[in-house]
């Protein structure tokens, strides 16, 4: 091994897999072997996610990576952590058209009215690590359950990939598998941490039991790359290779390469009905799942009602299931987007369209559907559930971003906006105790909880069908001007 971590005493790193001995830290390559290739600045993207089970040591870790000692902001909001020279923080709610900074701890709130957590907090810090790559901590609260799940595989698809962390005292859970399983198909890159090695001699048993888990779910996750770590003060290890490894994720790619014309092989009315076909099909499709997505929703919502903390907790589970229902959406915009545009192109053009091809048209078709508002309406627009379960809207590029889990704004290549639901702070107020003067706390009835429940589930269905139309029309008039011109000149213009 090229790096010096490799000195600590007392730890044997060498572990025998089913598939035989294998370094548990290995990296791609030593420091002085490593070529010195051009880099940049995290920007959008350029993002690792950390996750795992609920006290596995995600935080600790990310600490340990940009040699932080202050304390993580109280809450369950995603953590962001990008580069900056001066500490700052600041805090993205979903109904604000702009971040708020942090309050100071024992600091009441000056502004009027009920608040609502944070879905996202920023954390500047002077780390030369965050140069290269940002990194993500994912909440606590509600472990790895189906949204959140969902949550942290749409986050990891649009960043250089997940780091999941495990626990050395225990094997990785059903969830656990579950999650990585689909990570495999999404995320850019995986890798493991193993935590806690100084507290259970058992490690290498764990570590071992662990890959063959991983194994029966497929080769990537089997080979991808395991890293022991200690991260107790008096004797931290493992560290410096992993922040080794996540500089590499952040290496600069070079851009695919692809022809510099394509020309149309027909002018038929043959694509134009593939368009119309397509777009409507999908569109139906898309409505259907959000339905049935809603009805799920529905069902885990009153599952807690009926468990837990009851009508108190509800607005929590629900904001955190509507998160997942926007990024599962907007995923589903994004990847009919692109099979639409792969469908029709090649229908249309001599030869299937390549990556280059693909982009220029999505980058033109994104310029298109911009340039259809004409009736004053912003491209992005977040909806608010309020209290009385109606469906407000709110229009902005910043107020979009506040109910993102990550920020940065829409991925590279996105045509048409995202579509994000979130509870108002009103919703956090209407069901907690109310107390009479003098008297015990009066906690809410179920029954006006549950009728408030699946009317907001039917506002929101109806809300987010008209959305899903309004795209997918644009999307459909987008992609007819740009084979229009095309076939009227003989080549892409795009």
């Amino acid at each position: 091994m090229g790096s010096g971590v490799m000195q600590a005493p007392l730890i044997d790193l060498t572990v025998t897999t089913p598939g035989g001995p294998v370094s548990a830290m290995p990296v791609r390559g030593s420091r002085s072997q490593r070529q010195s290739e051009p880099r940049q600045a995290a920007g959008v993207g350029s993002f690792a996610v950390i996750a795992g089970s609920p006290r596995s040591g995600k935080t600790a870790l990310l600490n340990a990576l940009i040699r932080r000692a202050e304390p993580a902001p109280a809450g369950d909001a995603w953590l962001v952590f990008r580069h900056g020279d001066k500490a700052e923080t600041r805090v993205f709610v979903p109904g604000h058209r702009e971040a708020r900074a942090a309050l100071v701890p024992g600091q009441r709130d000056p502004r009027p009215g009920p608040t609502r957590p944070a879905r996202r907090i920023e954390i500047n810090h002077s780390s030369s690590l965050l140069k290269r790559v940002a990194l993500v901590d994912t909440p606590g609260s509600g472990g790895l359950d189906a949204a959140n799940a969902e949550i942290v595989l749409d986050a990891a698809e649009r960043g250089l990939g997940l780091l999941f962390v495990v626990d050395a005292a225990a094997p990785l859970a059903r969830a656990d598998l579950d999650l990585l399983a689909a990570a495999a198909d999404r995320a850019g890159r995986i890798a493991f941490v193993l935590t806690r090695i100084d507290q259970h001699d058992a490690w290498p048993e764990m570590l071992v039991a662990n890959r063959a888990l991983l194994a029966s779910r497929g080769q990537r996750l089997a080979s991808a790359p395991w890293f022991p770590v200690s991260l107790d003060p008096e004797a931290v290890f493992g560290v410096a290779e992993l922040r080794h490894e996540l500089e590499t994720w952040g290496e600069v790619r070079p851009a695919p390469v692809g022809v510099a014309a394509a020309t149309v092989s027909r002018a038929g009315d043959e694509w134009q009905e593939l368009l119309d076909r397509e777009i409507a099909n999908r569109r139906v499709a898309a409505v259907q799942r959000v339905s049935i997505d809603l009805a799920t929703i529905h069902v885990r919502c009153v599952q807690e009602l009926g468990s837990g903390k009851g009508c108190p907790e509800l607005p929590y589970v629900l904001d955190r299931e509507l998160h997942a229902l926007s990024v599962r959406t907007t995923r589903q915009l994004r990847d009919d987007t692109r099979e639409v545009i792969a469908a029709v192109f090649t229908e249309l053009l001599d030869t299937a369209p390549d990556e280059v091809v693909l982009a220029r048209i999505a980058a033109a078709a994104r310029r298109a559907v911009d340039s259809l508002r004409d009736d004053g309406r912003d491209r992005d627009h977040a909806l608010l559930l309020t209290a009385t379960s109606a469906v407000a809207s709110m229009a902005g590029a910043a107020a979009v971003d506040n109910l993102c889990a990550v920020g940065g704004g829409e991925p590279a290549g996105q045509v048409l906006p995202s579509l994000g639901v979130a509870l108002n702070a009103s919703c956090y107020a209407l069901w907690q105790p109310k107390s009479a003067p003098g008297g015990p706390p009066k906690h809410a009835d179920k029954k006006d909880c549950r009728r408030w429940l699946q009317h907001a589930l039917r506002e929101i269905e109806v809300e987010m069908g008209h959305e899903l139309g309004e795209r997918y029309t644009a999307l459909r008039q987008a992609l007819a001007a740009i084979g229009g011109d095309a076939v009227d000149h003989g080549v892409l213009l795009a």
